[in-house]
């Protein structure tokens, strides 16, 4: 190809008028893909290669995030805790948590107190269904929810490819602290709606 090697004389010339001592290489190539390289790339190779290494830190970071959110949740499950809403139980750090539905939530994602269902969702954010993970919940949350009005279970992943049942972790009125499958979104009560943790 004339520009390889009208490149290589060019450098060739370059080199010896310098003064230096040219080692023999490999003709550039007009046509050659680009290399995938800091030095070929530049910052904006650097850039990208940082923002995927630290997407790739970001995921692992929440996928212990939310290994540490189910086995919190199946500490109380293994203890048998009861549902009781006016009385508290420990979480494996011993602090103290409401021993009902939000309560249960609110110790497996360590928020600082136990809230409840019309307050989960000042800390969560609503997702659609396909974006359910380990740690999200299925919730009936939100004004009006208070007292036997809302309910919130902890999603643990698919019992189905067709999404229609998932294994769930809850603090069940008549159950207590209890791992079981559920109909989505629970029960066929289309009032649940999928939230997130902020920050998950």
């Amino acid at each position: 190809m004339k520009v390889s090697r009208t490149l290589t004389t060019t450098v060739l010339t370059a080199g010896l008028l310098a003064g230096g001592t040219m080692m023999a290489t490999a003709p550039a190539q007009a046509d050659a893909a680009p290399a995938h390289s800091y030095a070929a790339q530049g910052d904006s190779g650097k850039a990208t290669t940082a923002q995927s290494e630290s997407g790739q830190k970001t995921s692992t970071q929440a996928d212990d995030r939310r290994d540490e959110i189910i086995s919190r949740a199946q500490t109380w499950v293994d203890q048998g805790v009861p549902y009781n809403w006016d009385t508290t139980h420990p979480d494996p750090q011993g602090k103290q948590y409401r021993m009902d539905c939000s309560g249960f939530v609110s110790m497996a994602w360590g928020l600082d107190d136990s809230l409840n269902t019309v307050t989960l969702p000042d800390v969560s954010h609503k997702i659609d269904k396909d974006e359910l993970k380990p740690g999200d919940v299925l919730m009936k949350g939100g004004p009006g929810t208070e007292g036997a009005n809302g309910h919130v279970v902890i999603f643990n992943g698919w019992a189905n490819d067709d999404k229609t049942a998932y294994h769930a972790l809850e603090e069940n009125g008549s159950l207590g602290s209890v791992a079981h499958e559920v109909s989505y979104p629970y029960d066929q009560d289309d009032s649940f709606v999928p939230y997130r943790l902020n920050g998950l």
